[in-house]
């Protein structure tokens, strides 16, 4: 028992936990220790005659906070606000600072071994704020991991002479600096919180080993209902659970549609009882609450998928346009210009029907978008590794021991125990620590400890095997989609290192005719396919939605431009049929892996072998085009 806890904490020191974030394209990263909590675009007040990269200072809980925007720090060009901007609040040596970033990525834990010294080529510039770089997924994903002490000083030299120990540098799982362990507050506790069902939960950091975007699993038989599946992280496998399914909570889709569909009726029955009162029908008055009411849910809805905001943004503007109409056609009234007040009713009803057309299309789109706005939080419950979906993960916080309270009596939350109540704001704002420990109580949850044993890595076609007569079921290939033309067309995704918006492209000379050019992809060159040409298909110029799919063609990294990317698609084995004699997509049938059917066969994909898209002579000048 001792060896093993030896073990467990020299496992421990040889990790790290960064939390990633976004500026522009690229990914950056901070020691979870130095990072205090995580806030919202706080109001600011400028301060004079203070570096430009200095957004001002705000008042967080009594404590003056300065705010540096990250992007104007590193040279980058300024963004303007999103829904997703976030503050990051780092503690150096006592002193608080706000870190204005595009938006928080997720937590990840790294092991040291991940981490390389910065390249020589930048060492003297900016290497000076990096820690270290960091390589994930095979070295598809690049964090830059930041020199928190370095990144905070303002307007002064850079603290080369810090104490050792100070929050500057990565540390280790348990909290070590790299020179000199440090000694946790014992008084506070760090928190990751999250949102389900309108309540705020969270867990304790020590049992969190990394946030995670949603991704969808590969089912498994024989499994509650809570159990959404499995996924491989970095070539481990992970149940999911469905925590609201788990707390018996109805799901974050259904949740969304049925607060959409309850004031899409309202408004219609406003519509129908609106139009009787310009026709002179009724002798009520038109009442402006419906418009109110939406006004205010629309203000109160934000997700983080752009579908669901451009629906919500239509609907916001036609609903705005509304009520300025009404105000109107009461002006006009007043005046008695009956005509005037009969062409704003005309523009009234046209711009309400217009908000109900908008309010469908986002009940439409919602349960295709909303895992953009979920989490997998991966909690460690006594060496079992779970993945709970959330709604929301919220912020990283710490609470102090003083404002927490023994959980009541009655603390079951449908199968998960509460292990606390974390009181906030003079108790208006009250989280409920949930208790890992006791996570595993639940004998069907333990049966998903036994599933993950049952289930073997996933073999060269991203295929999962279960030692079981189900098997066969779980017999999957993953796919990448995307359109050219009217036609869908798909490659496995073990073929795809990754995918980016079309960047520029510099010509090659005397490159083949297929051959686009090459671009620079974070230092790399890669030389770029133009797929249509190839694939001998109408030319079009490229847009918003055209991208470039990374993929390796005879040891090549080579870039493919298509139309779109529509989605990542699990496709089962027995619906993959062996390409027909003649292809009338105007591809080579040797280009073709199968032909996926989709829907009953009513959608066609058509698979592509991409090491085929070439032949050897055509691949011996993409490599010329490369070098």
């Amino acid at each position: 028992m001792q060896k093993d806890t030896l073990q467990a904490s020299d496992s421990l020191k040889d990790e790290s936990q960064l939390v990633t974030f976004e500026l522009k394209d690229e990914e950056f990263g901070f020691d979870i220790m130095s990072v205090q909590e995580i806030i919202r675009l706080p109001k600011m007040a400028k301060v004079p005659r203070t570096p430009a990269y200095v957004d001002g200072i705000a008042n967080l809980r009594g404590v003056v906070l300065p705010v540096i925007d990250m992007r104007t720090r590193f040279g980058m060009e300024r963004a303007e606000e999103t829904d997703r901007t976030r503050v990051l609040v780092v503690d150096i040596d006592g002193v608080k600072t706000g870190l204005r970033v595009d938006r928080v990525k997720q937590v990840t834990r790294v092991l040291r071994s991940e981490i390389e010294p910065p390249p020589a080529a930048i060492r003297g510039t900016t290497s000076d704020y990096l820690e270290g770089v960091v390589k994930l997924d095979k070295g598809q994903r690049i964090v830059m991991a930041l020199n928190a002490a370095h990144v905070c000083s303002i307007g002064v030299a850079e603290r080369t002479s810090a104490t050792p120990g100070a929050a500057s540098g990565l540390r280790s799982g348990n909290g070590e600096p790299l020179e000199k362990a440090g000694n946790a507050d014992a008084e506070v506790q760090k928190v990751v919180t999250f949102r389900i069902a309108k309540e705020e939960f969270a867990f304790h950091m020590e049992h969190v080993r990394e946030i995670l975007r949603v991704q969808t699993p590969n089912q498994v038989p024989d499994v509650p209902d809570y159990v959404l599946g499995v996924l491989t992280v970095r070539g481990q496998i992970l149940p999911v659970i469905d925590l609201r399914r788990l707390l018996q909570q109805r799901s974050l889709a259904d949740e969304f549609a049925e607060s959409c569909q309850f004031l899409r009726g309202e408004y219609e029955r406003w519509i129908e009882q609106t139009g009787k009162v310009f026709a002179g029908d009724s002798q009520s008055k038109v009442d402006s609450s419906v418009t109110e009411h939406l006004r205010k849910w629309l203000a109160d809805t934000n997700s983080s998928s752009q579908i669901l905001m451009e629906a919500l943004a239509t609907a916001r503007g036609m609903n705005e346009k509304v009520t300025k109409q009404l105000q109107h056609r009461a002006k006009f009234e007043e005046r008695g210009d009956r005509e005037a007040a009969g062409v704003c009713g005309g523009e009234v009803l046209a711009g309400a029907r217009e908000t109900v057309a908008a309010l469908r299309r986002f009940e439409q789109q919602i349960a295709t978008n909303i895992q953009e706005d979920q989490r997998i939080i991966v909690v460690d419950a006594d060496g079992f590794v779970l993945g709970l979906v959330v709604d929301h993960v919220h912020e990283v916080l710490n609470v102090p021991k003083s404002l927490m309270e023994p959980p009541p009596r009655i603390t079951s939350t449908g199968g998960m125990e509460l292990s606390g109540i974390a009181k906030l704001d003079d108790g208006s704002r009250l989280i409920m620590l949930l208790d890992v420990a006791n996570l595993m109580q639940d004998q069907k949850l333990r049966n998903v400890q036994d599933l993950s044993h049952e289930i073997v890595e996933e073999d060269k076609t991203g295929k999962f095997h279960k030692t079981s007569e189900h098997a066969q079921e779980l017999s999957e290939v993953q796919l990448v989609t995307f359109m050219l033309g009217e036609e869908e067309y798909g490659i496995p995704i073990s073929q795809i290192q990754e995918i980016d918006r079309l960047a520029k492209i510099t010509k090659v000379p005397k490159a083949a005719e297929f051959i686009e050019g090459i671009t620079n992809l974070r230092g790399e060159v890669i030389p770029v396919l133009d797929t249509r040409k190839r694939f001998e298909l109408k030319m079009k110029l490229p847009d918003d939605r055209t991208r470039i799919i990374i993929v390796d063609i005879g040891g090549v990294k080579t870039g493919l431009v298509v139309d779109s990317v529509r989605e990542v698609l699990n496709l089962a084995k027995k619906d993959i049929a062996p390409p027909p004699e003649a292809i009338g997509s105007g591809i080579d049938q040797h280009f073709i892996s199968g032909i996926g059917k989709v829907d009953s066969g009513r959608r066609m994909i058509v698979l592509l072998d991409v090491e085929r898209i070439l032949s050897r002579q055509e691949q011996a000048q993409l490599s010329e085009a490369a070098n």
